[in-house]
């Protein structure tokens, strides 16, 4: 991997692209928790999709001082839209634009554990990965941690437990989106050009994008809790929930018309050719094999 910084020797550069949207009274916490990373060779690139709660106004602000200008000289860039455009597109630019060879997603209502970043790129260094997530904890408004108190971190928190029962972390993937979100994603910029863009999905672009990406990569998934995604009452799941069906239905019939079609690179992907037997067993027993994949 490529550094793009040398003076931070031996370590690749990390873009850190954070998606925004009527975020403002939780982007101070979620920038702090950037800037309080142990690893050092970051920038950050922020992108605000034209929040009508003054976010724009105050992302500069918190970018402009110089606590922040000492952390990241010449490392972050910030472009607010004059057009709302979705988290996909959000995501997507930020991404086109980042200089680094790793990127990391952090939604800006959540915060990331300050060793997140330096134990997930040793992780991938080492294991030769190109997409990382880690485990979730889950924290209210005021920062409480609620994992076991919320019901719906409770079934997510659950999730994730159960990933290690699995043949392959991949094949934990193919049943839900255990990755929780896209602020835990870390992949490489590689990937993300041969997976391509974030597609138009409401609630379901990120578990569309992690079925993509396995197609092509074992995803190593960290048993840490270095994630912290937040509640507040205002979640796209709360609102979008009557869509998720629809989306779902549509991301796993595409998905499994890929894999039932071509090898897959990711000679761990659940697919009939790396899994002749386990496979079939398996859609049947998640009732995938009702899906119409013909097309």
């Amino acid at each position: 991997m490529q550094n793009n910084h040398p003076s931070i020797s031996g370590l690749p550069l990390v873009s850190i692209v954070i998606p925004c949207y009527k975020h403002k009274d939780f982007l101070k916490r979620c920038l702090d928790s950037v800037a309080a990373q142990t690893y050092e060779n970051l920038e950050v690139v922020i992108i605000d999709d034209c929040s009508p709660d003054g976010s724009s106004e105050e992302i500069a602000r918190l970018i402009q001082s110089v606590s922040w200008e000492s952390r990241f000289p010449n490392r972050t860039q910030f472009y607010p839209f004059t057009k709302n455009q979705g988290a996909h597109a959000a995501i997507n630019y930020g991404i086109t634009q980042a200089k680094g060879n790793i990127i990391a997603i952090l939604n800006s209502d959540d915060t990331y554990h300050p060793q997140r970043l330096q134990l997930i790129v040793k992780e991938m260094q080492a294991k030769g990965c190109e997409f990382a997530f880690s485990r979730v904890q889950y924290i209210d408004a005021d920062d409480r941690i609620v994992t076991e108190s919320h019901p719906q971190a409770r079934s997510y928190f659950a999730a994730q437990e159960t990933i290690r029962q699995f043949p392959s972390v991949g094949f934990a993937c193919f049943t839900y989106n255990v990755s929780i979100s896209t602020g835990n994603f870390v992949f490489t910029k590689e990937l993300f050009n041969r997976v391509g863009h974030f597609n138009n999905y409401l609630y379901c672009h990120d578990w569309d994008f992690l079925l993509r990406s396995i197609v092509h990569t074992e995803p190593l998934f960290l048993e840490q809790d270095l994630y912290y995604y937040r509640f507040h009452g205002k979640n796209s799941f709360e609102s979008l929930g009557s869509i998720g069906s629809q989306e779902t239905h549509k991301i796993l019939t595409a998905f499994i018309s890929q894999i039932r079609n071509s090898l897959p690179p990711n000679r761990l992907a659940p697919s009939p050719f790396n899994w002749p037997d386990l496979f079939e067993l398996f859609i049947h027993w998640y009732g995938y094999d009702k899906l119409n994949t013909s097309g």
